[in-house]
């Protein structure tokens, strides 16, 4: 969509579509979405408890972990309310500030995590596979819930705003594998935790420019 198209414009477009695309009632629209959203707590929840739980970080000082996790839930907690807030409107919250934040949220993690690198002995070391890969794995639905959910939505720029969600996915699965990781170093950060966020971006944009958009609507021509 041109940046210079008017509000009105803007808003008759969106009508249109939405008009013109069969959609759940709000009901039950919430309903599966509370289904879902408990689907892939259990998700991650069965993932952190399968792979050993509280007990597999118990090499750390619990309150490093606890600050650590809470870091995370801070961040996801802003980047998820960005994402799915609507600012006051019909139409998503600023794809500017959704952008930024996504762009901003492995750095700003990174950032975090590292500030504890040092503070204490490591209890082994790793590269950070199994990290990279339960986060990806935790984010996959949440991820795809949103992303069918919320099909249709964004007439300006739907891939930021899908990756603005795999961001805030991969956060929120993120902080949950901080309680069970008990490792800090730089490379192990990068690779296990950062790369999965990155990963988890990329791809909801790329979903998202598809699903989250508002296409024209074609008007169908009289025989």
């Amino acid at each position: 969509m041109p940046e210079s198209e008017a509000p009105s414009a803007l808003r008759a477009r969106v009508l249109a579509a939405a008009a013109a695309t069969p959609s759940t009632t709000r009901p039950r629209g919430r309903a599966a979405g509370g289904a879902l959203l408990a689907a892939s707590v259990a998700v991650g929840v069965s993932v952190f408890e399968g792979v050993g739980g509280f007990a597999h970080g118990a090499g750390r000082p619990l309150r490093i972990t606890i600050a650590l996790a809470g870091g995370w839930m801070v961040v996801s907690a802003v980047l998820a309310w960005l994402v799915l807030g609507r600012g006051g409107s019909t139409l998503a919250r600023s794809p500017v500030l959704v952008g930024l934040a996504a762009v901003a949220t492995p750095f700003i993690l990174f950032a975090w995590m590292h500030a504890f690198n040092g503070a204490y002995a490591e209890p082994y070391d790793a590269v950070g596979y199994r990290c990279l890969r339960y986060t990806l794995f935790i984010s996959v639905l949440p991820l795809a819930t949103f992303l069918g959910l919320r099909r249709a939505v964004e007439p300006r720029h739907p891939a930021v705003l899908g990756a603005g969600a795999g961001a805030a996915c991969a956060a929120w699965a993120g902080a949950l594998i901080d309680l069970w990781c008990p490792l800090t170093n730089t490379m192990h950060v990068l690779v296990g935790h950062v790369a999965p966020l990155v990963a988890a971006t990329i791809v909801g944009a790329a979903v998202g420019r598809f699903t989250l958009g508002v296409r024209p609507v074609r008007s169908r021509s009289r025989s």
